[in-house]
């Protein structure tokens, strides 16, 4: 007599094969949907009443014609011929979060689970399985919830709807970097380059134009579509006292994909040496581009041979904020040999 284990369970297989999606047909969607790169694809997408080819990349892609470009976050509108197909991108709701969806690439498709929804510019969703480099997570092959960004990580629809409906790319900045501890938003370094900044380190932020924030990716969505040059009123509570600021918005100039070392507004760009590689000369005459930066307000900045570019940029934000804060930002700079202390 057979075992009826087995059979029950070879019974369960048959029927769990009936109703699962076979998603053989969303690669073969996605060949006709993307438009191939020597080592990447184009994602055609539905936007408003016309199809854009839309790419992530963490570097501006070289040899494509870029027709709209973002940096900070990595997304990209390039020229490229119609496909046959196109996607249409869904919001991530419940049933989206419940139902077996998946990965699919040019070759490839892997079954998973939505983990998370995006949470931030850099803070993607997360999927059960990994994606390929624009990728996408499909559901009935022609609807999608994201575009990947590379490991189980991918950007969903409302930061790509950002990008798409943006004519430029442009985040608001209210002169200060901030974490969240707690449920609570405090300032950790303020940019001394930003007008009249009335911010300390510690300063808790509670409200922006009356607007409160669960976390710090309300915070951080809110202060980025802040309109730039229109004023921002804050209330912040310092020394266990409520205060409540007027100032104007600014635009970021360095963050998320991109170095943010608060120097960016002068086009300075460094390397991970703190070297100058490229210079905004109209905007910043005393620096020359060779100069390598050494003390910020006589004290050495603080930085490790092994540490990443993100933690050395880091300490040089530090060091600006702080002699920032005492109006004293003397930079010494090694050029050609000789050390030079130099004042933005």
């Amino acid at each position: 007599m057979p075992n009826l284990f087995l059979i029950v369970f070879v019974f369960f297989l048959i029927v769990s094969n009936l109703f699962s999606y076979d998603f053989s047909h969303c690669v073969n969607y996605y060949q006709e949907a993307t438009t191939s790169l020597t080592n990447n694809h184009l994602v055609s997408i539905k936007n408003k009443n016309k199809n854009v080819s839309l790419m992530f990349s963490r570097t501006p892609p070289k040899g494509l014609k870029i027709l709209k470009a973002d940096p900070f976050v990595g997304l990209y509108i390039i020229q490229s011929n119609p496909t046959k197909y196109i996607y249409k991108i869904l919001d991530i709701d419940s049933y989206a979060k419940q139902k077996e969806l998946s990965a699919i690439g040019f070759k490839y498709s892997s079954k998973g689970k939505i983990l998370k929804t995006q949470n931030g510019f850099t803070d993607y969703a997360r999927f059960s399985t990994n994606i390929p480099i624009n990728g996408v997570i499909s559901n009935i092959c022609y609807q999608i919830y994201g575009i990947g960004v590379g490991d189980n990580q991918f950007i969903d629809k409302k930061y790509i709807d950002r990008f798409l409906n943006q004519k430029t790319s442009y985040y608001g900045d209210i002169g200060i970097r901030a974490v969240q501890k707690d449920k609570y938003i405090i300032v950790r370094q303020v940019d001394p380059f930003f007008k009249n900044n009335p911010f300390l380190p510690g300063d808790v932020i509670l409200s922006i134009n009356g607007k409160t924030f669960q976390n710090y990716a309300d915070f951080e969505w809110l202060v980025s579509n802040l309109p730039y040059q229109k004023p921002a009123n804050i209330i912040i509570i310092r020394d266990n006292k409520k205060q409540s600021f007027n100032i104007n918005t600014d635009k970021r100039y360095g963050g998320f994909l991109m170095p943010d070392t608060f120097l960016e507004r002068f086009g300075i760009v460094l390397d991970k040496d703190l070297t100058i590689i490229q210079i905004d000369e109209d905007k910043q005459s005393n620096f020359k581009i060779g100069d390598r930066l050494i003390w910020i307000d006589r004290k050495p900045i603080i930085k490790n041979e092994n540490d990443s570019f993100i933690k050395i940029t880091d300490s040089l934000r530090s060091a600006l904020s702080q002699a920032g804060i005492k109006n004293n930002i003397e930079v010494l700079v090694m050029r050609n040999g000789l050390e030079l202390y130099l004042k933005i």
